[in-house]
């Protein structure tokens, strides 16, 4: 029995990328467990309709041509105390410590979150719960400035 939230399933499938399930991006503040997961249009289109953000249409996104839905989470509280991570688990439903890369496809366990943004307009998010990995792409490291912590050469 698949559950729903607003009419969509608790459970959404797809590809993911820049995976941060376990551990937090931390490169920009606030810092979020989150996870960019390509879906399908009627997938989007639930989203969309209901208000989440962090929707993005086919085409807005350069890693893939997908429509893509980011599903976060704050990594710390307002008093600054840690959050509990959302769990990463394999197709059996079991604990994994694995470095998932883009390309893995994945289930997401979501869930509905609101709190008032800045101006006082009301965000609705779908908040990551849980990953599970269906078909994994080990995450190798990448050669890019990103990851070497450097700035790329300007060509203008």
């Amino acid at each position: 029995m698949t559950t729903e939230i607003n009419g969509i399933p608790s459970v959404v499938e797809g590809v993911a990328y820049y995976p941060y399930v376990t551990v937090p991006n931390e490169r920009f503040q606030p810092a979020f467990y989150e996870v960019s997961v390509a879906v399908s249009d009627e997938t989007f289109d639930q989203f969309k309709s209901k208000g989440y953000v962090s929707c993005f249409a086919a085409g807005q996104r350069n890693f893939t041509p997908d429509p893509v839905i980011v599903f976060k989470k704050f990594a710390y509280n307002n008093d600054g105390s840690p959050n509990k991570p959302p769990r990463l688990v394999d197709t059996e439903g079991k604990d994994v410590d694995l470095n998932v890369g883009n390309g893995s496809k994945v289930r997401v366990q979501w869930k509905h979150v609101e709190y008032k943004g800045k101006g006082k307009s009301t965000v609705k998010r779908p908040e990551l719960v849980a990953a599970q990995v269906v078909e994994l792409v080990e995450f190798a490291g990448g050669d890019s400035p990103a990851t070497r912590n450097e700035d790329p050469d300007l060509e203008f």
